[in-house]
């Protein structure tokens, strides 16, 4: 059996450690010590595979702002398929105060990325006047990323297998898009009618 590069490695090592780690604490092995010089080593590696692939998930910056928060979602949703530690690992407090610092940094680093792009978005659709603007957009943020989260956390988005949301994650931008979305003015009734007219 040929023998995988050590960089090959320590990236597998690195995924699997985002994937025990959301369910299992203190594995050790010394195995792993063949890749790494230290239990910091380790965490920086699995950090910086986590935020890699988080990297992976912003779409095209020339898109329009609705279709980037789209294409974002479905990304994430894809990453959580595939990854589905990422998300509980990123806002976990416990694996954020494991981390040596160089890797706490890059998780921040690109948890603020993430939050900044949202809020971007949706200020760029609200100049659009395709989000409502009656919220702030940093508050509308949190709506679009506990959505994510959320989605995340329980499976709820996840692609076909080819690399498109299934309906359910078409459902689910449907449903934040009701919630997002500029609120269309009440159609007047015919006694406000009556009224203008009296």
């Amino acid at each position: 059996m040929k023998r995988k590069p050590a960089s090959g490695r320590q990236t597998e090592i690195a995924d699997a450690i985002l994937r025990v780690a959301g369910r299992e604490v203190g594995v050790t092995s010394g195995a792993l010590f063949r890749h790494f010089r230290s239990r910091t080593a380790m965490l920086n590696e699995a950090a910086e595979r986590a935020v890699a692939l988080l990297e992976t998930t912003f779409p095209a910056p020339g898109l329009p702002p609705l279709e980037r928060l789209r294409e974002f979602v479905a990304a994430r949703s894809r990453l959580a398929a595939e990854h589905g530690a990422i998300p509980q690992l990123v806002f976990s407090e416990q694996f954020g105060k494991a981390l040596p610092p160089k890797g706490a940094r890059a998780v921040r680093a690109v948890v603020l990325r993430t939050r900044e792009f949202v809020v971007e978005a949706l200020r760029e659709a609200g100049a659009r006047a395709e989000v409502r603007r009656d919220i702030p957009a940093e508050e509308l943020a949190l709506t679009v990323m506990g959505t994510i989260f959320a989605g995340a956390l329980f499976g709820a988005l996840v692609d076909d297998g080819h690399g498109k949301p299934r309906p359910r994650a078409e459902t689910a931008w449907n449903h934040l898009l009701c919630l997002i979305r500029s609120p269309e003015p009440a159609a007047a009734s015919p006694s406000t009618i009556e009224g203008v007219r009296a």
